[in-house]
């Protein structure tokens, strides 16, 4: 068994004048919400052996904030900040095939490529995906997808959402 994280950056301020998209930061409820994040991932145990983010600077700091506190193999990837949903699942894989004893990776971007993928991961299941997926992938959220094959032979539609969690249900 496998388990995909799929998180959506915390909340970021709004470009100033001439500032890239790229170089946005967090704001302070999305700092906020990062951190209820991280809390909520060490109580409920969960555990990712491989994380890959985003270079952007609003996706770096919700790692920062997040505080994973397990051992993990840190992994920036610029296909994560401009390329789409399958560069993101070909990532996923990848990661399998070059660390074939890890079992969970967590994968740290952005919509609408983080809300397409869940979607199309977590196909199993009554309904298929989970309800907030319809009105969206909220910043900050986390999508737990479980899989019966190993990272690198995961497909669309073979997933089962485990858990949801989205930090504006907790703030």
């Amino acid at each position: 068994m496998s388990q995909v994280y799929l998180l959506r950056h915390a909340k970021a301020v709004w470009p100033s004048p001439g500032q890239k998209d790229f170089d946005r930061t967090l704001d302070t409820g999305g700092i906020e919400a990062a951190k209820v994040l991280g809390e909520e991932l060490r109580r409920s145990g969960l555990k990712p052996e491989i994380v890959l983010c985003s270079p952007a600077i609003r996706a770096r700091q919700t790692l920062e904030y997040v505080d994973i506190q397990s051992p993990f193999i840190l992994e920036d990837s610029e296909k994560l900040y401009s390329a789409g949903p399958d560069a993101y699942l070909m990532a996923i894989r990848m990661a399998g095939l070059e660390h074939e004893a890890a079992n969970s990776v967590m994968l740290i971007g952005h919509n609408p490529m983080m809300e397409e993928l869940a979607t199309a991961l977590a196909g199993r299941g009554n309904p298929p995906s989970h309800a907030t997926f319809v009105s969206g992938f909220p910043t900050a959220a986390l999508a737990v997808i479980q899989f019966d094959s190993p990272l690198a032979e995961i497909r669309p539609g073979t997933g089962t959402l485990q858990a949801f969690f989205s930090p504006s249900e907790h703030l």
